[in-house]
């Protein structure tokens, strides 16, 4: 096996594909679909490492003074640790699947550290998942009130108006498109819908992007035999009440169009003006009204 605390780098002809995208935006799905390149890793679970790796750098970085300045004497020790664990991890993970030529890692919470993430792996190629923002927040609704049935707390089950939904929502991108301009060609951004609907022309463009290689239309099947994670067996996720809240039949179909527009049977009608009115700027760059 290679050495842990060696990057990934041209020596090791590895890239690093990083998925992000809020939270019921399909980041799953097309993670999934991704996974599906004949010279990538199979899908895996979400990477929840990383997001506590870079929550707690994040954190500590607003509190060192406090907490770690008598131990590390400079934020850029810290950030050397930081750098150190990833790339850790990158190379236990990739070493775990035959060190593919593209690794593909996943979590929409990382999609806030993105920034972080580039000037670590330098190369590494970011795909930020763009999806209706009443259909996010329509599915992100009904997540919570499987949650309240179940007495189960989330980051969101408190929300009551649409503007809660609709900061919550931004928060996934308002870094990401503030800082779009340092990443140049590293980073894209797809619709989930181009995905669903025209599947091969948008892989055909994630290809070129991220040189994951794929061959006719078997990143629109589901293929159990292209995943190594208990994250896509239903039996599994619904035995934990968080989790089993989240699950979606559509993770182990085809890729299908079916999920387009349910904010209409999710969303009043004046909850859909709401998100509209609190979003117009992201719906309307994204093409959704």
């Amino acid at each position: 096996m290679n050495d842990l605390t060696t990057p990934p780098g041209a020596d090791r002809h590895q890239r690093v594909l990083y998925v992000g995208g809020a939270m019921r935006s399909g980041t799953t799905v097309i993670h999934r679909a991704l996974c599906q390149a004949r010279n990538s890793n199979p899908y895996i679970s979400e990477s929840w490492y990383l997001h506590d790796l870079f929550n707690m750098y994040a954190w500590n970085l607003t509190r060192f003074d406090v907490r770690h300045a008598d131990q590390f004497g400079s934020p850029s020790k810290l950030y050397d640790l930081t750098h150190f664990n990833l790339h850790y991890y990158l190379n236990l993970v990739s070493a775990r699947y035959g060190d593919p030529e593209v690794l593909i890692l996943k979590h929409p919470e990382l999609t806030r550290h993105f920034p972080t993430l580039r000037t670590m792996t330098p190369g590494s190629k970011f795909l930020v998942i763009v999806r209706d923002p009443r259909d996010v927040i329509g599915s992100i609704k009904a997540v919570n009130e499987r949650h309240r049935a179940t007495r189960t707390m989330s980051p969101t089950v408190r929300f009551q108006v649409m503007a809660e939904y609709c900061n919550f929502y931004m928060k996934y991108y308002k870094t990401i498109i503030e800082e779009r301009g340092q990443f140049g060609d590293d980073l894209m951004f797809v619709r989930y819908e181009d995905v669903v609907t025209d599947p091969a022309n948008t892989f055909a463009k994630i290809s070129a992007f991220s040189g994951a290689v794929y061959e006719g239309d078997e990143m629109v099947k589901f293929d159990p035999a292209s995943t190594d994670s208990k994250n896509l067996t239903r039996e599994v996720r619904l035995e934990d009440p968080f989790s089993g809240a989240f699950w979606s039949d559509l993770y182990t179909k085809d890729l299908s169009t079916e999920s387009i527009g349910t904010y209409k049977t999710r969303l009043t009608q004046t909850e859909t003006q709401e998100v509209q009115a609190y979003l117009f700027q992201m719906g309307s760059e994204f093409g959704y009204w």
